[in-house]
């Protein structure tokens, strides 16, 4: 059995996924996880809504908005962070680590 340690190098290992990039948020008032798609000019082209992380990720997988395997995997993370955050009334920052109570 192989077995592997990972390693992730902010700097060497990131790298934009071509199809573009996806600003998170929480609705509060709505009880909702939102994502919106930025691809040129910086400007959100796509919103995609949902009340769990699962209903955002299946719906930009199935529409392709995302192109990296990396890419998903981090759109994955963060939105269950964003969930948590929405469920548990905590704040949540993109790219930060969650802070529990």
């Amino acid at each position: 059995m192989e077995e592997i340690t990972g390693n992730y190098d902010d700097f060497e290992d990131w790298g934009l996924d071509p199809k573009g990039y996806f600003l998170i948020r929480i609705d509060r008032e709505k009880k909702l996880l939102e994502v919106g798609l930025c691809r040129k000019d910086n400007k959100v082209e796509v919103t995609i809504k949902g009340e769990r992380p699962q209903d955002i990720y299946f719906e930009v997988a199935k529409r392709e908005l995302i192109s990296k395997l990396d890419h998903a995997a981090y759109l994955g993370k963060e939105l269950e962070k964003a969930y948590l955050a929405l469920k548990y009334d905590l704040e949540y920052i993109q790219d930060e680590e969650l802070e529990l109570k």
